[in-house]
């Protein structure tokens, strides 16, 4: 039971801090205000090209169809003399499919993971003699994800191009997304700054659903007594003297 109880416990870490991440990452994803503001902070006007006033239905599309609300991936606009602009070209589209499949995908796992958890917590709830044991392995399933959550952290800050390829190439099956400033709209809205600053968000709510994971599991570990209603520490019990046994 107690070493059934560790896995559950590590496992419950990991659902908890999944889910808390699938559900940020669908949540911006679909947060056009958002968009709006980080675009303009990293990318403005003088820099893509893309009048100020075009931004905010550029944001409502692409947070619309990463989320499965549009279904197609374009903008377009009337200039001076009523010419019409088209934002994006077809292999930006192409991009843009591949990364909706991702963002639905994060949109499913939140379920699943926050499911698991769910149920991982039900099992704690209704036999008390995996509290313990599932307490202290949620405290390792942690320290094990911040251990690799880590390792990302320390290569992102010596060399965040070199994670952000890995990444690309890892989840996209095609070179789809090597788009070229120059010519591309899309890269020039959303450069490489605009998703460091995605991920520091996505960082700390991650380090807040951690913590508060890990105050509810190391007082759940120091209130409830090992099994067999034995204490962690009974060196501290006094022991009666000689004198004083009958």
């Amino acid at each position: 039971m107690s070493r059934a109880g560790r896995i559950a416990g590590a496992a419950l870490g990991w659902m908890i801090l999944l889910f808390t991440l699938a559900a940020v990452i669908y949540a911006m994803a679909g947060n056009a205000d958002l968009l709006r503001g980080e675009m303009l902070r990293f990318a403005p006007p003088e820099k893509t090209g893309l009048p100020e006033e075009e931004y905010a239905g550029v944001c409502r599309m692409t947070a619309g169809y990463l989320t499965g609300r549009e279904d197609v991936f374009q903008h377009t606009f009337s200039g001076a003399g009523g010419t019409v602009y088209v934002c994006f070209q077809p292999h930006e589209a192409d991009h843009m499919r591949d990364c909706r499949g991702l963002i639905r995908l994060a949109g499913t796992l939140r379920w699943v993971f926050g499911g698991l958890a769910l149920a991982l917590l039900g099992a704690g709830t209704m036999l008390p003699g995996l509290r313990r044991p599932m307490a202290e392995g949620a405290l390792t399933g942690l320290a094990v994800f911040g251990g690799a959550a880590a390792v990302l952290v320390l290569w992102g800050l010596a060399d965040f191009d070199g994670l952000f390829t890995a990444f690309h190439r890892i989840a996209f099956t095609n070179d789809g997304w090597l788009l070229d400033p120059s010519k591309d709209l899309l890269i020039r809205l959303m450069p490489v700054e605009f998703f460091i600053s995605l991920a520091v968000r996505c960082l700390l709510w991650l380090a807040g659903a951690a913590a508060a994971t890990g105050i509810v599991s190391y007082e759940l570990r120091r209130i409830i007594p090992p099994a067999g209603g034995g204490t962690e520490n009974p060196g501290n019990r006094e022991d009666p003297g000689p004198g004083n046994q009958l």
